[in-house]
């Protein structure tokens, strides 16, 4: 699928998950050593590519708050396999105040390039305030 959209897409959109083997309509999420894999693996494919597609990630989650790591916690029973530290820094969860999840964007259009951010229905109204913080960006 990468290398069909690095041939042909004008926007790459990574979903920040894997499917689980075995498991049809299960999904694991990335870690951000896996999305800059997949990212690598998107560049490498659209290498040949005068203009490559533009980057998106879907965004699972929106959650504005003082206390990150109590805004974790309910999530932590859908990704057990994770800890809070490890879940905190899903690149697909923007969790924290304002400022911090503005942050944590810019942080990840450094890093992976992405400059498109779709985010989930329910999270649209939380994330208004984030996109007014990354206005002046």
């Amino acid at each position: 699928m990468l290398r069909l959209t690095a041939e042909h897409a004008d926007i790459a959109a990574f979903t920040g998950a894997k499917a689980v083997p075995g498991d049809t309509g299960k999904m694991l999420h990335l870690t951000p050593e896996e999305l800059d894999e997949r990212v690598a693996a998107y560049r490498r494919f659209a290498a040949g590519r005068s203009e490559p597609a533009e980057l998106n990630l879907l965004i699972q989650l929106v959650e504005v708050t003082n206390d990150r790591r109590a805004a974790i916690r309910p999530v932590l029973e859908y990704i057990p396999h994770l800890t809070e530290d490890a879940a905190l820094a899903l690149p697909l969860l923007l969790v924290g105040t304002v400022r911090q999840i503005a942050e944590q964007l810019r942080a990840q259009r450094e890093r992976y390039g992405f400059s498109y951010i779709t985010v989930l229905e329910p999270y649209a109204e939380a994330f208004g305030p984030v996109i007014e913080e990354l206005s002046g960006s």
